[in-house]
């Protein structure tokens, strides 16, 4: 079992590609044999990035994260089909 810091600790997870926010917990929540932990906002499983990953008592301020300031990037190819619409 991993010990924290009284206070909690906030972890920034690149979450990989066609990984659910909760596939990451679920993951870090076994690895780091811990109950308490949370992620500040869902990224869609499609999705690259940066997830905000709260553990212990630092799960009482995944609020604040999610009220923060985000920015999006990507890259689109426009007059692309397929033919269900998807990938």
């Amino acid at each position: 079992m991993h010990t924290f810091p009284e206070e909690g600790v906030v972890l920034l997870i690149d979450k990989d590609y066609q990984w659910t926010s909760f596939d990451v917990i679920r993951k870090l929540r076994k690895i780091l044999k811990i109950k308490k932990i949370g992620h500040a906002g869902t990224l869609d499983p499609l999705a690259t990035g940066l997830l905000i990953v709260c553990c212990g008592k630092k799960t009482k301020e995944i609020q604040q994260f999610m009220a923060l300031e985000k920015e999006y990037t990507g890259t689109m190819v426009l007059g692309k089909t397929t033919p269900s619409v998807d990938l």
